[in-house]
């Protein structure tokens, strides 16, 4: 079976569905050794590098220069498109059989708190019930795919991610972790991650706000939170440590630094860091909306994503609880292992065999 994956453009700057997309080709490269895994990654040419605006040169390379890339590729037997945004490349995928991940609709969903259409988007979307099959990462985005498009219900197949094998829960040297990136190690650590509005850190900082006037000895770690400027209060600055890029790699290490993870999300497709900080071990303390529960289960303290009092109410408990502290922990670790990455990868190549024998019969 030959199996080729297709990536975005690295102009694209979407880490999380380049991740999802190494994550396929890295293991099934290594575990399915009798199938010719192969990935196929378009690139700028020096047309699109005249063109000034990022906007309209992204739109050319999506929707002209990406499909003139591919069209002339040799026959494979399964083509899997690892981002929706690529829905338009449909027609020109060389291959006896089409697949496609969704990961999240938030253009749409929140089409009119952003005051967009996303029309190019919506295209794209358009092709989806062309598809073999639509894989997704949660039953919440399989919803979403059903009110949003006319993808047929029995086209989407519901296939939760996993995440890398460095987020676990093997003991680090916390001091020099600290050290590296000028942390405190005395301080108790709240981790927050994101930066786009609907990672809702407006309240994670009121939420900063409320807990300093509890115990001075609380501080807020902000990855990846890019280098935009972040309105946050000079009183708040001294509780504020921000690590606006931070190698994937040492990400785990946050983690393992932190004592909770404050997930306050308004919509999540999935929510990697839910998985990511429970594969650590880290206690998490997350919105009840979206995505978020199928995530983390029983593993979690949840409340409305805009609930300031509960929020802080729940992250004092597990700090001040050494023993809700640690059965949080532990669950978290119990939960992580759900997300199992042999049995995730597969179900998919379960289901590319299965499709495949339809049409040889």
């Amino acid at each position: 079976m030959k199996i080729k994956y297709y990536k975005n453009f690295v102009e694209d700057y979407r880490p999380s569905m380049d991740q999802y997309a190494n994550r396929l080709i890295k293991h099934q490269s290594e575990k399915f050794k009798n199938f010719q895994i192969d990935f196929f990654q378009p690139k700028l040419n020096f047309a699109s590098k005249l063109i000034l605006s990022n906007a309209w040169k992204m739109r050319y390379a999506r929707y002209i220069l990406y499909p003139s890339q591919i069209k002339k590729l040799p026959e494979h037997d399964i083509a899997h498109i690892c981002d929706h945004q690529y829905g338009n490349l449909y027609p020109y995928l060389n291959s006896k059989l089409k697949f496609i991940t969704v990961h999240d609709l938030i253009p749409l969903v929140f089409q009119k708190k952003l005051n967009k259409n996303p029309l190019l988007g919506k295209f794209s979307l358009s092709k989806l019930k062309l598809f073999t099959k639509v894989f997704t990462i949660s039953e919440n985005t399989k919803n979403d795919i059903i009110r949003f498009t006319d993808c047929p219900k029995e086209k989407i197949e519901v296939i939760m991610q996993t995440t890398e094998d460095f987020f676990n829960d093997s003991p680090i040297e916390k001091k020099n972790v600290c050290k590296k990136y000028n942390i405190p190690i005395d301080k108790k650590k709240i981790l927050i991650s994101g930066k786009n509005f609907y990672k809702n850190n407006e309240i994670a900082y009121k939420v900063l706000e409320k807990l300093k006037n509890i115990n001075k000895n609380i501080i807020l770690i902000h990855i990846g939170s890019g280098n935009k400027n972040i309105n946050i209060p000079k009183y708040l600055k001294n509780y504020v440590i921000r690590l606006p890029f931070i190698d994937k790699k040492e990400i785990s290490n946050i983690y393992k630094i932190s004592d909770i993870l404050f997930f306050p999300s308004i919509y999540e497709g999935f929510g990697t860091p839910l998985l990511e900080a429970m594969s650590c071990g880290i206690p998490v303390v997350c919105s009840n909306n979206s995505s978020l529960p199928e995530v983390v289960g029983d593993a979690a303290l949840m409340s409305n994503c805009d609930d300031i009092d509960k929020f802080t109410k729940n992250i004092i408990e597990i700090l001040n609880n050494k023993e809700l502290y640690l059965s949080l922990a532990n669950k978290s670790l119990t939960r992580a292992k759900i997300f199992n990455p042999e049995k995730f990868h597969n179900n998919i190549i379960k289901i590319y065999k299965e499709e495949l024998k339809k049409i040889e019969l």
